[in-house]
């Protein structure tokens, strides 16, 4: 049976159909900005994400936690008979580099990696990138922390980041590096 029409119009449903391509091309595309995502994509998104997070935090454990030798003898690895006393500058200093992440490049022992080595680098001689030379001395040091790329090492494509180590901090750590310059 026909739906009733007004004089000279088509029914309604044919009138519907009759849209031209690009039209229902048009429609289709609202309707798919429009949905939500379905159940399957967003469980796929989270497994993403979470796969992400936690490679990256498996990456920043490595490069930050000590090193095999240091978890298998309690964390003394490097340690020497001259190692600072507990709650002295130096021993802060160590606690410091440890705890700021700066062992991810100079080594778990502090005798290099990315970075060069803190192990007899008190009173050496250091060449820079530009190719001139000076003293590892306190002030060296001290300037080398508190701003990175001041004297940059030859060498060394990897900047250390810059920090927000206030100059007492910076102390320690200059007072640690001084006790490793025997190596």
């Amino acid at each position: 049976m026909r739906e009733p029409t007004a004089a000279g119009q088509r029914p309604l449903r044919e009138r519907r159909s009759r849209r031209s391509p690009s039209a229902q091309a048009e429609n289709r595309r609202e309707r798919d900005v429009n949905e939500v995502p379905s159940r399957r994509s967003r469980s796929l998104h989270r497994v993403a994400v979470a796969a992400t997070a936690t490679l990256v935090l498996a990456l920043v454990a490595v490069a930050c936690g000590p090193s095999a030798d240091e978890a298998d003898s309690g964390g003394d690895a490097g340690a020497t008979a001259d190692a600072p006393s507990a709650g002295s500058a130096a021993a802060d200093g160590e606690q410091l580099l440890r705890s700021s992440g700066c062992a991810g490049c100079h080594g778990a022992d502090f005798r290099g990696g990315a970075g060069p080595s803190l192990v007899g680098l008190a009173g050496s001689q250091v060449t820079l990138a530009d190719g001139s030379t000076l003293v590892a001395d306190t002030a060296y040091l001290a300037r080398a922390i508190a701003n990175p790329s001041a004297d940059l090492v030859a060498d060394y494509n990897l900047k250390m980041p810059a920090n927000s180590l206030s100059e007492a901090e910076i102390a320690d750590i200059v007072a640690y590096i001084e006790t490793l310059a025997d190596g």
